[in-house]
């Protein structure tokens, strides 16, 4: 419920003639119509009619019944301002409002030029949005584009935290390992008698560590870890690149302490399901 209100916030427009109201998604996401037929169906709401043309269309039928129950208008067709209340009771409700605002109105652009950016309809609803992302991911970028108001990050750190906070893991870990290669050629470069064996290791290690920790972070949420694994956590995702020395000196203590604390984390990971 939560993420299809999202798309339909973020992405419908309401069609009327006479009485008859009907809901259309447009987008350029051929995956999205598969998406909305399947959450359709297990709210037990008739399923879109999509049309292909320059653009995707999804339309509803009951578009009073649709809108009033998925909490955008009230049954006098008035607008709600921003989330409905009482929505969103639990994280992985605000998790999927999330992501279905991001599947809406959202787009990703990573290389050169990092970007990340979700359109709203208004700051109220951009706002309350912001309010649901988790206090790891820091500051967030506002502006607006197209009388639209948004949200951005421009860091490919935010941009795996925010991806892995809507659930898409493994384009998280690509980006991460693409960040750990592109930190580890620089090293390379820089230090010209580095062991190369060494490195590869590093990276294997590093990479495991943390999917490990979104592992966890998807499961359990890092937040109900104990302080000091938390704060280790955080930090092996923020230096990917960084040994077990430089991890250490960080943190100020020993290279066994960070070596133990790790490998906690990884049996954490594998004690999930």
């Amino acid at each position: 419920m939560a993420e299809l209100s999202a798309i339909v916030q973020t992405a419908g427009s309401v069609n009327l003639s006479g009485k008859r109201v009907t809901v259309s998604v447009v987008t350029d996401n051929e995956n999205l119509p598969t998406l909305l037929s399947r959450l359709s169906i297990m709210l037990l709401i008739p399923p879109p009619e999509t049309t292909y043309s320059k653009h995707v269309t999804m339309t509803f039928q009951g578009g009073r019944e649709l809108l009033e129950n998925l909490g955008i208008f009230t049954a006098d067709m008035t607008r709600v301002e921003g989330i409905k209340d009482g929505m969103l009771r639990h994280e992985n409700e605000k998790r999927s409002y999330v992501r279905g605002a991001f599947l809406g109105s959202g787009f990703l652009s990573t290389g050169k030029n990092n970007h990340m950016e979700i359109a709203f309809s208004g700051e109220k609803l951009r706002d309350e949005v912001v309010k649901l992302l988790p206090s790891a991911i820091g500051s967030v970028g506002k502006g607006s584009r197209s009388g639209r108001s948004t949200i951005y990050f421009k860091s490919k750190e935010k941009i795996s935290d925010m991806l892995v906070f809507m659930g898409a893991t493994k384009a998280s870990l690509a980006l991460q390992e693409e960040m750990l290669v592109s930190s580890i050629e620089k090293k390379v470069t820089a230090t010209q008698n580095c062991d190369v064996a060494n490195i590869d290791r590093a990276i294997s290690a590093s990479i495991k560590q943390i999917e490990a920790i979104n592992k966890i972070d998807g499961d359990i949420g890092l937040e109900n870890l104990d302080e000091k694994l938390q704060t280790t956590a955080y930090l092996r995702k923020s230096y990917p690149e960084a040994n077990i020395s430089e991890l250490a000196d960080m943190l100020g203590v020993s290279k066994s302490c960070i070596a133990h604390r790790l490998e906690k984390l990884l049996s954490l990971a594998n004690k999930q399901k």
